[in-house]
């Protein structure tokens, strides 16, 4: 065996790059003896479950559910606890999922009792880092007739909540919170970096934050001054002016209400002027042009907003055009912006060159590098309009403009278009647009490969096209490189398009499965937030709920 490999810290870099943890891992730690820590350090580093811990344990029995979950039916021995420690001692990072029906806390929920005496604290997690806690839907007649089982549920919690600790994630209905002591937190947790405090969402009932829980939370949350990443549902000025004393905040999620109000003066130029990454979800433009006549967008590099149009918003042109505006007359450093928005059918109006009038303020925003809108309005650019935009964005990697919620979209922009983004972003790598690919432009003779981005993906929606050969020798000759087309799923001109890769040089692959939400994934999946902090598959450092 290489010398390199008897080196503790260099087996461990090279297990992180093994995609197939389980198998693998478990064949290395059983390797040889060189190999068998680092390998049982990465298999028990996350957890989504705490059933490992708890498995064959002689006070452990399988509860007939419905999915086979695990309890203790007596509190745990000695010879049981040093096992508990040997197991989650190696654990980093634990996603607990707690399903708050009556029928199944009292199943299960049991060992919740169990687990909250612990000889010591080195007996249970001592070495986490992360702690993730979701809870399902309960009924609200039910919070009282399971009040014991909740508090050993929290008793078992706090037992977590420790100095260590870099990111907490609560993601429980939100009669449940009041039974939190939110207090407690920045004392119990004094050096996190990430906090994720949201209600889920259900179709048949939506309970948010009471306000009761979210006013005492926003006066400790000054408290936790090293916090780089704060995901929030409940927004209030109070929150938010809260939120200002961390100074090393650098990434802010909220949900926005339809009322938000104007925010209070700061003589400095707006709150929270440390961000960097801003992601909104709101119930009406109202409320973001309320946030950002504000925040501070000075040193914001990154903008994400999904927004509904409600009836507080009386003129939706105009609502579009001043909430959009106030983004870049601020935000010059501004590199990724998406913005979607949805409207009520009733509302659907045909506007002349849209949405050219939203995106034309952006010209002063030259670092722009990913460009993208999903909106329920048709598109209406022309060739010219979309050359006019694109021509202050050299640095632009990606531009999407995505048509929703529209059966038959008329398209106005053709392959000249598309070849006039090419030419003027020369790092664009890939796009989205509606065009007619039928005709080739009059002067495609003049067309220079050399100067052209490589183009890897072109999504192209509904765009109808020709089984042209000089329709096909026409786009291998604008993207060489290119890897997959979008289209829309049973779209009427699916055929046409997979002639076209067919004859393309490339060979494209034909993709019907790159929705908005997959680009933006692929785009994002990559954010520190996700790998330094909460490490791959942990899955809740971003929320879009479309």
């Amino acid at each position: 065996m290489h010398p390199c490999l008897s080196v503790d810290e260099i087996l461990r870099l090279i297990f992180r790059f093994i995609d197939d943890r389980g198998s693998t891992l478990c064949a290395l730690a059983r390797t040889c003896r060189t190999f068998h820590e680092p390998a049982m350090d990465l298999i028990w580093e996350t957890l989504t479950t705490i059933k490992p811990v708890l498995l064959n344990l002689p006070s452990a029995r399988m509860v007939s559910t419905e999915d086979g979950c695990l309890t203790l039916s007596h509190p745990l021995s000695d010879n049981d606890w040093d096992v508990v420690r040997r197991r989650s001692s190696r654990v980093r990072r634990l996603h607990t999922f707690v399903d708050l029906e009556p029928h199944y806390l009292y199943a299960v929920l049991p060992w919740f009792s169990f687990l909250t005496c612990p000889p010591d604290s080195s007996f249970l997690f001592p070495q986490l880092r992360v702690l993730s806690i979701e809870a399902e839907y309960f009924d609200t007649d039910d919070v009282e007739e399971v009040h014991t089982e909740i508090q050993a549920l929290l008793r078992y919690l706090h037992l977590l909540l420790r100095p260590h600790l870099s990111a907490l994630r609560f993601h429980i209905p939100g009669l449940f919170y009041p039974h939190l002591d939110l207090p407690s937190i920045p004392m119990l947790c004094p050096n996190l970096r990430i906090l994720n405090i949201v209600t889920p969402v259900y179709e048949w009932d939506d309970v948010p934050i009471p306000h009761e829980t979210a006013y005492p939370f926003s006066r400790v949350v000054s408290g936790l001054c090293d916090l780089e990443f704060v995901e929030f549902d409940m927004t209030s000025w109070d929150l938010l002016s809260s939120l200002s004393q961390a100074k090393a905040l650098r990434k802010l999620s909220v949900c926005l209400p339809r009322e938000l109000g104007l925010g209070p003066e700061c003589p400095g130029g707006g709150i929270l002027p440390q961000l960097r990454t801003l992601d909104i979800q709101a119930s009406s433009l109202a409320s973001c042009t309320d946030l950002f006549h504000s925040v501070s967008l000075n040193q914001v590099t990154e903008i994400d907003i999904d927004c509904s149009v409600s009836e507080h918003d009386i003129d939706l042109f105009q609502a579009l055009v001043d909430m959009t505006s106030l983004i870049p007359s601020q935000c010059k450093p501004l590199e990724f912006f998406w913005f979607c928005f949805s409207v009520l059918p009733t509302a659907v109006k045909t506007y002349p060159a849209w949405p050219r009038p939203i995106l034309e303020p952006y010209h002063v925003c030259h670092h722009l590098r990913v460009i993208a809108l999903e909106t329920s309005l048709s598109v209406t650019l022309a060739d010219n309009d979309l050359e006019d935009l694109v021509m202050s964005w050299p640095h632009l990697e990606v531009f999407h403009l995505f048509q929703r919620g529209i059966k038959h979209p008329p398209v106005h922009l053709t392959l000249r278009g598309v070849t006039a983004l090419l030419c003027h972003c020369r790092k664009l790598r890939h796009f989205t647009l509606m065009f007619d690919a039928t005709r080739v432009p009059e002067d495609a003779a003049q067309l220079t490969p050399e100067a052209l981005p490589a183009v890897t993906y072109m999504g192209v929606d509904r765009s109808p096209v020709s089984q042209s050969s000089d329709v096909a020798a026409y786009l291998s000759i604008l993207m060489p490189h290119l890897e997959g087309i979008g289209v829309r799923e049973r779209d009427s001109y699916g055929p046409e398009w997979h002639w076209i890769c067919t004859q393309h040089q490339r060979r494209p692959a034909i993709r019907v499965d790159m929705s908005p939400m997959k680009l933006y994934s692929l785009l994002t999946a990559g954010n520190k937030y996700a790998s330094e902090r909460t490490g791959r598959g942990w899955e809740w450092t971003y929320r879009r709920r479309r």
